[in-house]
């Protein structure tokens, strides 16, 4: 090949000299550009560009310019290719050119995903996917599929990975285009290995390397070679490992393809340091950082700088580790908001954990509780605070209309696309249409989140927000806290991990067993207590109560005293109901001598109420909507009525003045009234229904209204209303009460917690929400509410306080000791949401409203 290229080459040069001898400037022009492409000539392609242009050729100066940017590429210069792009993508545009126009898109993905800005790189192969189909070019929409799949599998999403890799593959097998299956196989292992299968993966990438090696692409087997030793690593291979890294490197540079060399040269260095060879990996990191610092490889350069801060701790020097993971979090934050897309950025943060959680330990290890706990905060619920700061800016103000109805028809589809899964399930239909309903609903909501991001990007009103400040420990302080509380901020890492306890003049720090054994006791004592109501199951339930207690409680015992507890938990943690966790050294549970409040970051409840400071109150109190008409005409797939909720929402409304109070029971408890914006004007808004949690796709969770109307039809949408739904809603609550079943939960994301319903409400305005863990009684949590709500509205409390003495009052009652019955409700938000402006003590006979003095201990400021 090699030697044909160089014939070629000698052929163009000759034909040029002739071209120029006589003037032949048109000749001259595509010989040049031919040479280029030959030869990877910089120069020549720039005098082909400049001849084109004064020929007014623009179809081949459109062309040139992408074979600049190719070239750029090939040497790590990938911003200057995307400027060369953009000019190329410019020009087709213009010509109308759609196969062009893809082709420099799909090159733009690629030149963006070298510089880590996942956002832009997806954006960019999505549109050339798009002008591939309508052009009717599958070998190129293949082609770009299996880019697309290879990133999404790169930031941890393995399903989207393999929808785009799956049928990428089976056009090249047809095709019979070899070099690109083994692409698409590399791929494809790298996900299967991601997903924890990690011989499947091994089994595709020896597969790629046959084929690779038997027609001869070296730089495809370098790849493979170099993506084989990683999953080596994930089966303990280390053997296997170098040497697969060093082939790689040795092919790498046989090829000249340095920054591939120096990404192989980091791989090799990660083998050295896990074989205990620390010097060694030091001098290689450093000299791979060296060589990607060339090219503005910040992803591939922050992983080098977390091993050479790991071999440099290895080797004692505490002080270089510092500087090395400082600079890589540095790297990672400059790539964290290049994308629009909120999914994205939180993919992306949650497969660069590992440099935090390094830089906690290390912190620790110096004596820097201070700083550690503000590398603590940088790990916590980053995209909530992205999106507390998004909530208050009206995004679709200026943007074009075509655009916001692209947005509501995307979001229209992923409801049809879930409620079709959901009855196929309930249906038991077969595994096919299952999966071909699962395939669609993927791609509805991949489709989903292209048009939001689409809108963030053409928002005018997103464009002039600012990123959210992390705390320091005296802003967490002054900002956070107040004397009657402590924060516990639990941080998990490999081998240890640490809870810091802090009150607005203290800061303490204890070390915690490692994460793998936390984790396993925290969902252990779930199982336990969401059972515990079980006449066998009292006794594991009491074990995993104090065995609980003993691994997060026990080290800051001697804080507690009885002051509220603001827990910001980290993983498995989010799962607990602290409230039933064994006050340390005694039998009771903690919630008998404290307020409990879950937050995902301290960062978080500042930013909440600094967004929400001076906001306009509600005129109205309590907002109820409860006991749906639902359908039961299904059997056992049909959802039951609650039979205590409709009690349970009368008593509650008993105590608001009709004036103060809206009632949405039966048929009035519809999607339709969810949806209205009617909501919008009360205090506190009590939601009593079925919910259903999807842990692996969130924004579907859903709670379930009416499924019918007054005369017997099925409701729009069966009645649900989506957890993406919720966050286009306007609704200035103090509380939400999700009185529902596990409605705390949802997909677990490393640095985010449980995003679910929750983290929905918060977006859309409360201030605080009260949630449950599990499929909670519905019984139990009816005289629950009655207390919470008396607690509130009669005496003055505020949630937090309300929510302790319902509990108290309910685990003393006969028949619901179990903490089943009472401690699956938890509080999340600012404790001091919700707290009556007055005090509605009801007359019978006038229902007028007195004012009460508040309790002590609270401010008098309103929330």
């Amino acid at each position: 090949m090699a030697a044909e290229r160089l014939f070629a080459a000698a052929a163009y040069r000759q034909a040029l000299s002739g071209f120029r001898a006589v003037g032949e400037r048109e000749r001259e022009a595509g010989t040049l550009y031919s040479l280029a492409q030959t030869g990877s000539d910089l120069n020549q392609a720039r005098q082909a560009l400049g001849l084109f242009r004064a020929l007014g050729w623009q179809h081949e100066a459109g062309c040139t310019l992408s074979l600049l940017g190719l070239l750029y590429s090939s040497k790590g210069e990938y911003r200057q290719a995307i400027a060369l792009y953009g000019e190329a993508l410019a020009l087709s545009r213009r010509l109308g050119e759609r196969s062009s126009e893809a082709m420099v898109r799909q090159n733009l993905g690629t030149a963006y995903r070298m510089l880590g800005e996942n956002g832009e790189a997806i954006a960019s192969y999505r549109q050339a996917l798009d002008l591939w189909h309508a052009v009717g070019n599958r070998s190129r929409e293949a082609d770009t599929r299996s880019s697309l799949g290879n990133l999404y599998q790169s930031l941890g999403d393995p399903q989207q990975a393999l929808d785009q890799l799956a049928p990428a593959r089976e056009f090249f097998v047809a095709a019979g285009k070899a070099r690109e299956e083994a692409q698409t196989l590399t791929s494809m292992g790298n996900t299967y290995s991601r997903m924890g299968q990690g011989q499947t993966g091994a089994e595709l990438l020896r597969h790629a390397l046959t084929i690779e090696r038997r027609i001869g692409d070296r730089q495809g087997e370098a790849l493979t070679l170099n993506d084989l030793g990683w999953v080596y690593i994930l089966l303990d291979d280390w053997r296997q490992v170098r040497e697969c890294f060093t082939q790689a490197r040795n092919l790498y540079r046989q090829a000249g393809d340095r920054p591939a060399e120096a990404v192989a040269l980091a791989n090799v260095a990660w083998a050295d340091l896990r074989a205990g060879r620390s010097r060694e990996a030091i001098a290689e990191f450093e000299e791979s950082l060296r060589r990607l610092a060339d090219f503005g490889d910040r992803t591939t350069g922050a992983f080098a700088l977390l091993g050479l801060a790991q071999a440099r701790r290895a080797l004692g020097d505490l002080a270089g580790a510092r500087a090395a993971v400082g600079k890589g979090i540095a790297w990672i934050e400059s790539l964290r908001g290049t994308s629009a897309s909120p999914e994205i950025r939180t993919s992306f943060f949650a497969s660069k954990q590992e440099l935090y959680t390094f830089e906690v330990d290390l912190l620790m290890a110096m004596h820097r509780p201070d700083e550690a706990l503000a590398a603590s905060e940088r790990i916590k619920a980053r995209g909530l605070l992205d999106l507390l700061v998004e909530s208050r800016a009206d995004l679709r103000r200026g943007v074009d209309p075509a655009l916001l109805a692209r947005v509501d028809e995307a979001g229209r589809r992923v409801n049809e696309a879930d409620r079709l899964r959901w009855k196929l399930r309930n249906a038991q239909a077969s595994s096919e249409r299952q999966e071909a309903a699962e395939r669609a609903l993927r791609q509805a909501l991949a489709d989903s989140d292209w048009a939001q991001t689409e809108l963030r990007q053409a928002s005018p009103a997103y464009a002039a927000l600012t990123q959210s400040r992390l705390l320091s420990l005296p802003e967490i302080q002054r900002q956070v806290l107040d004397a009657d509380t402590l924060l516990l901020e639990y941080h998990l890492g490999g081998e240890r991990s640490f809870v810091f306890a802090v009150t607005p003049d203290r800061l303490d720090a204890f070390p915690l067993p490692g994460r793998a054994k936390i984790e396993e006791a925290a969902r252990r004592g779930y199982r336990r207590l969401e059972r515990s109501h079980g006449a066998l199951a009292r006794l594991p339930a009491a074990d995993s109560q104090d065995e609980l207690s003993r691994l997060l409680l026990q080290p800051v015992a001697g804080l507690l005293g009885h002051k509220r507890l603001l827990i910001v938990p980290d993983g498995a943690l989010f799962y607990l109901p602290f409230a039933a966790l064994s006050v340390p050294g005694s039998s009771e549970p903690l919630v008998a001598a404290h307020e409990i409040v879950i937050s995902p970051s301290a960062s978080a409840l500042a930013v909440s109420r600094r967004e929400l400071a001076g906001r306009r109150p509600t005129p109205g109190t309590l907002a109820v909507v409860a006991d749906p008409e639902l359908d039961t005409s299904n059997g056992q797939d049909g959802f039951q009525p609650l039979q205590y909720s409709g009690g349970e929402a009368k008593d509650l409304l008993a105590l608001v003045p009709s004036d103060q109070r809206l009632a949405a029971l039966g048929f009035d408890a519809s999607r339709e009234t969810v949806l209205s914006g009617k909501l919008a004007r009360y205090r506190i808004v009590h939601l009593a229904t079925h919910g259903e949690l999807d842990t692996e796709h969130p924004e579907l969770s859903k709670l379930i209204f009416s499924q019918v109307d007054e005369h017997g039809r099925p409701r729009g949408e069966d009645g649900f209303v989506w957890a993406h739904e919720i966050y286009g809603l306007r609704l200035p609550a103090d509380l939400v009460v999700l009185s529902a079943c596990s409605t705390a939960l949802g997909k677990e994301i490393r640095g985010e917690g449980l995003v679910g319903l929750t983290r929905g409400f918060q977006y859309a305005g409360a201030r605080a929400v009260l949630v449950s863990l599990w499929e909670v009684d519905d019984q139990a949590t009816a005289e629950l509410m009655k207390v919470f709500y008396r607690g509130m509205l009669e005496h003055g409390q505020p949630p937090a306080t309300a929510l302790r003495a319902a509990q108290e009052t309910l685990r003393r009652q006969p028949g619901w000791e179990a903490p089943y019955y009472w401690a699956g409700f938890v509080l999340q938000g600012d404790w001091r949401a919700g707290r009556p402006r007055r005090t509605l003590n009801l007359s019978a006979s006038t229902g007028s409203v007195h004012p009460e003095p508040e309790p002590r201990g609270f401010s008098r400021r309103s929330p």
